[in-house]
């Protein structure tokens, strides 16, 4: 196959992956990354045909305009880039500068032999101060469910940059070379393609997952999800022989503040609840509302002691918490009940249930609107 004609299918498939990222994105919110990505490869796919008619009927218009677009190829990969990192939003207003520079000073320049190399070695100083912006914020923004494609991502740009290194130190020994390097790089950047089309599709499971794990009023983990994730933190308490602690919450006088202010007062004051616990609690520690207004707290690698100075860093902050709605402003307390077991005796129902008769019991025993705890063991 000779050189235009594989410039002409990279050209096809840029312009398929750029449909295919349009059509995956219609309908869907924040999805401003994909678009960028796909102009992106429009940019790259007229390019290449502009490259693959320039040894047919060489021209200087056709090499400036292809130059230029690929120079906006790149500009606009990193844009997609910081969109997705939410990162570095700037970066890519330098390169285009850098990019509108490079294509007018390559129009600067006639077709001869002497003055094609240094248009090269300027298509390589764009190619790799882009890569390597787009590489570094990849690399920096890290996360999740997302880290190995945006680890395969950020090294097929590394490649792209090491690539154009060597054509850059190599282009005066091997100016034959041109277009060879032109094909080997837009190879890589249509991987690039298949790399941005599974970052994003790691994000919309992730998106996803944490949808259905997530109560949708407070934020906090669903029943689903705390049971997912206690077996991990049982699993890993058995091994290391550790106690896990509960604390088991509910609202008091719940059904006389719907009465009182209204359901959305309700729905307020389980937020501010949960904000609460969010606050008072570990990193590490699981917060989850199991229904209606009953919260749970799972904090690995506890005792009872810890698990009492939790309740108390809880206890101070309710007192002085106030809930505002348009009702009226109202208090709001709640009851907690204090567990534990160790690593022989682990499993959700068991913390449920034993949590379930240290908040009756703290119920029981404490005057109205008043919060305490109380250890069942």
């Amino acid at each position: 196959m000779d050189v235009p004609t594989l410039f002409f299918v990279e050209a096809s498939l840029l312009f398929l992956f750029s449909l295919t990222m349009v059509v995956n994105s219609i309908g869907l919110a924040g999805q401003r990354a994909n678009y960028w990505f796909a102009a992106s490869n429009v940019c790259g796919g007229v390019s290449l045909l502009l490259d693959s008619i320039y040894p047919i009927a060489p021209n200087l218009t056709i090499v400036v305009i292809a130059n230029l677009l690929f120079f906006l190829e790149l500009t606009l990969i990193n844009k997609a880039i910081a969109e997705f990192v939410d990162r570095g939003r700037t970066v890519w207003l330098y390169l285009l500068a850098l990019s509108v520079l490079m294509a007018t000073a390559s129009a600067l320049f006639s077709l001869s032999p002497g003055h094609h190399t240094i248009r090269i070695a300027m298509i390589s100083v764009v190619a790799l101060t882009a890569s390597v912006c787009s590489a570094t914020l990849l690399f920096r923004s890290l996360r999740g469910g997302l880290k190995v494609s945006m680890i395969v991502m950020g090294t097929l740009l590394s490649l792209y940059a090491t690539t154009n290194t060597l054509r850059l130190v190599t282009i005066r020994r091997f100016p034959q070379q041109i277009f060879y390097h032109i094909w080997f790089d837009r190879t890589i950047i249509a991987g690039l393609s298949f790399g941005f089309l599974w970052m994003t599709a790691a994000r919309l499971r992730n998106s996803l997952e944490q949808l259905a794990g997530t109560d949708a009023l407070t934020g906090t983990l669903n029943r689903r999800s705390i049971e997912y994730e206690t077996r991990r933190i049982f699993r890993r308490s058995r091994e290391r022989n550790h106690r896990v602690a509960a604390l088991m919450l509910d609202v008091d006088s719940f059904k006389q503040i719907n009465d009182s202010f209204g359901h959305h007062a309700g729905d307020l004051a389980l937020c501010a609840i949960a904000d609460c616990l969010r606050r008072a609690m570990r990193a590490g520690d699981l917060i989850a509302r199991l229904g209606g207004d009953e919260f749970l707290v799972i904090m690995p690698n506890t005792d009872i002691a810890m698990a009492e100075l939790a309740a108390s860093r809880i206890h101070a902050r309710l007192a002085d918490l106030s809930v505002a709605c348009d009702t009226g402003d109202f208090r709001v307390r709640a009851s907690i009940g204090i567990t534990s077991i160790d690593g022989d005796d682990l499993s959700l129902e068991d913390l449920v249930r034993r949590g379930d008769r240290a908040l009756y019991v703290a119920k029981a025993n404490k005057p109205h609107s008043m919060v305490s705890h109380q250890l069942v063991s």
